[in-house]
């Protein structure tokens, strides 16, 4: 226990780093977009690319089942954000709906998975991610915008309305997305890649959890407005026990391995994508409580997943 709670404190500082080196002005305003950037685009698709190296030929069932189940995720939290904001305004259903969903598990889960499990466990979550992205990196935000944008039309006329061409360029675009699909293609097709691939880019894969943690801690901003407590307490509640459900379904019912269902229990309890906040103001919501939102999700989810990482007896 003392191994893995020093293990989880070192993560935690790296987070309060970030944020003190913000607070203080220690780096510059763009800090935080420009880690987002590496992250995004440079250590976390080397993590993915070395840990499908280490799991050979898993099965590209299981794999699918995963990306479903990651977008499915996100499916029914959309839902029940459009259910609970049937006769309110476009600001709430804009919040709602992509608050509710949208998981920040390439920047946040991943680096504790990959610290504290197998190879398998990371690329267990990142195909639950690959699902995932296809929601929270455009596609419930196209979805919400021309949801929130209909004029008293049918619910089902706004989907032609969608600008799938857009939609399309956003998912091939994410560099996390498409490095997912090509190392899931080329390792259930049998390819390997190069040993020398995998040497170049070692030094990049262990980099990800530290500057994908300090990322978060440069970008993390807490408000404590009394207007926003309500909608927070409600979306953060929702979440939490839609997370409680999450994985007990995936530890106790799902017949995959126990790396596997390991995995899926700490990716249930992901904090908002950090996106989400600029998706809400995108479709006329209140910006300002969703990153409030982003933020308590932050700190509970620290907490949780340590904790977790207890009980499991994981080290």
């Amino acid at each position: 226990m003392t191994h893995v709670l020093l293990n989880a404190a070192a993560f935690i500082l790296v987070i309060i780093i970030g944020r003190f080196l913000a607070a203080r002005r220690l780096l510059p305003a763009n800090a935080g977009e420009t880690l987002k950037s590496i992250v995004m685009n440079i250590t976390l698709p080397a993590a993915i690319i070395m840990n499908f190296s280490k799991t050979g030929s898993s099965s590209g069932g299981v794999m699918l089942s995963l990306a479903a189940l990651g977008l499915l995720v996100n499916v029914i939290m959309v839902g029940v954000g459009m259910a609970l904001t049937h006769r309110r305004s476009s600001a709430d259903e804009a919040l709602y709906m992509l608050s509710l969903p949208a998981m920040n598990i390439g920047a946040f889960c991943i680096p504790f998975i990959q610290s504290f499990l197998p190879a398998l466990g990371t690329v267990a979550a990142s195909m639950f991610d690959v699902g995932n992205s296809i929601a929270c990196t455009g596609g419930t935000f196209a979805f919400t915008s021309e949801y929130v944008r209909r004029s008293g039309n049918s619910s089902s006329s706004f989907l032609t309305t969608i600008n799938w061409r857009m939609f399309g360029r956003r998912l091939v675009t994410s560099t996390p997305l498409m490095t997912y699909i090509i190392m899931f293609a080329l390792t259930t097709g049998g390819v390997h890649l190069p040993s020398e691939v995998f040497t170049l880019i070692a030094p990049l894969s262990v980099a990800n959890p530290c500057i994908a943690l300090l990322m978060i801690g440069v970008m993390i901003r807490i408000e404590f407005k009394r207007e926003y407590m309500k909608d927070v307490a409600v979306i953060l509640g929702l979440r939490h026990l839609f997370s409680v459900a999450l994985a007990l379904v995936c530890y106790f019912v799902l017949p995959f391995d126990l790396v596997i269902r390991q995995a899926l229990v700490l990716v249930a309890f992901a904090p908002l994508s950090v996106i989400a906040p600029a998706y809400v103001g995108m479709c006329d919501g209140d910006e300002g409580k969703a990153s409030a939102i982003n933020s308590f999700s932050i700190i509970l989810s620290v907490a949780e997943i340590t904790g977790l990482l207890v009980v499991m007896g994981l080290n």
